[in-house]
């Protein structure tokens, strides 16, 4: 465990496109999450409805959409990281 994170450290100075790859999937996430409560809500005084099975069939789908977009951010995010940490330990020469 303790060459792994000296092996991170090494492979993060030289290449900070894997911590970047990071943030940036964070980042998406946490967009994604404002723009849907933002969607959400827009949807919700369009309805103006009390009815929670009507918000609640109006409002799934979005959620849904919103859900799978932030786990292709994530996916994305675990790939490019994951990529750009391979590419530096080979060329560190790295085990």
């Amino acid at each position: 465990m303790k060459n792994f994170f000296l092996n991170l450290t090494r492979i993060v100075e030289k290449n900070p496109r894997v911590y970047f790859a990071i943030i940036f999937g964070m980042a998406a996430c946490m967009m994604l999450f404002v723009a849907e409560a933002l969607h959400v809500q827009t949807i919700s005084d369009a309805l103006q409805t009390r009815d929670q099975s009507v918000l609640k069939a109006a409002i799934e789908p979005v959620s849904s959409r919103y859900t799978w977009s932030r786990v292709l951010a994530i996916a994305v995010m675990v790939l490019c990281s994951t990529a750009e940490y391979r590419k530096t330990k080979k060329q560190l020469g790295l085990k």
